[in-house]
């Protein structure tokens, strides 16, 4: 399968590019291939495909935006954000599923020492290891059980303020109509992922008060974004909490994208650059 796409460097206001079909015809916008579509693109012979991202990168901007509080403590201590989410979102399955899937328990179990344990000792606890796995390994399970998958969008979601129902369309969306959640899951799903983190809602108060103050932000390498809106709607405020994070994110792979290119053509290296997305 051929596919072709152009970048449009305006696309975003958070100097991520943008790719859409050429002409707005051909092709495929080659940054959000879901994933079980993959399979259909088939490199050029002799070579392969490959993609390094910058795990959970705008997340750790986030945890470091945000008060040293449970999010940054997920960073300083080796623990995947979406992993602790799942555990605490779907606490009630994960016994039931380590015996299913074959992953050995200690002796008296109880999912509840996970849960109420201190987040920099959860790493010294005998079974974190084979949870984390399993909960990890649920990514590649039926479209019922997509765990770690749920977790994921709750993180990316949570840390821009997002609200039930919007979480459940965008579910729906990225998933490409196949992972489906109601009502009540969505709002269980935002609820607790802003009592786990309090404090992102503060860090979001903070951005609401320099935008209405001074109408600017700056990312993490200092550029600045103006905010030319009179009157800012309640759904406009989560492009606005996202903009640091996104864009310091945005630029630092359009840096080591543009960086690669150079060492290509200077070396005639034998690999091609294919995608730049956003965060690979």
């Amino acid at each position: 399968m051929r596919s072709s796409c152009t970048y449009k460097i305006s696309g975003t206001k958070t100097f991520r590019l943008s790719s859409s079909k050429i002409l707005g015809k051909f092709g495929s916008n080659m940054q959000n291939i879901e994933k079980s579509m993959r399979q259909q693109y088939i490199p050029d012979d002799g070579k392969i495909f490959v993609q390094v991202d910058q795990s959970g990168a705008e997340a750790l901007i986030v945890a470091y935006l945000c008060r040293n509080a449970n999010f940054r403590k997920l960073f300083t201590n080796g623990i995947k954000p979406h992993v602790f989410v799942a555990l605490h979102i779907f606490a009630d399955v994960w016994k039931k599923k380590l015996i299913e899937k074959g992953y050995s328990l200690s002796e008296g179990f109880n999912i509840n020492d996970l849960l109420e344990s201190p987040i920099e000792k959860l790493r010294s606890h005998p079974d974190w290891n084979n949870l984390d796995h399993c909960i990890k390994d649920s990514d590649n399970w039926s479209l019922q059980e997509r765990y770690y998958y749920l977790a994921k969008q709750a993180c990316h979601s949570g840390n821009y303020g997002i609200t039930a129902p919007t979480f459940r369309l965008n579910v729906l969306e990225k998933s490409g109509g196949k992972v489906v959640i109601s009502k009540e899951d969505a709002e269980k799903f935002v609820n607790t992922y802003n009592s786990l983190f309090p404090e992102i809602r503060e860090w979001h108060d903070q951005v609401r008060r320099q935008v209405e103050q001074h109408n600017m932000l700056f990312n993490l390498h200092g550029e600045p974004y103006t905010i030319t809106t009179y009157n800012i709607l309640e759904s406009s405020w989560k492009e606005l909490y996202a903009w640091c994070p996104q864009s310091t994110v945005g630029q630092i792979t359009n840096r080591a994208y543009s960086r690669l290119q150079e060492y290509i053509e200077t070396n005639s290296a034998p690999f091609d650059l294919l995608a730049n997305t956003h965060d690979s």
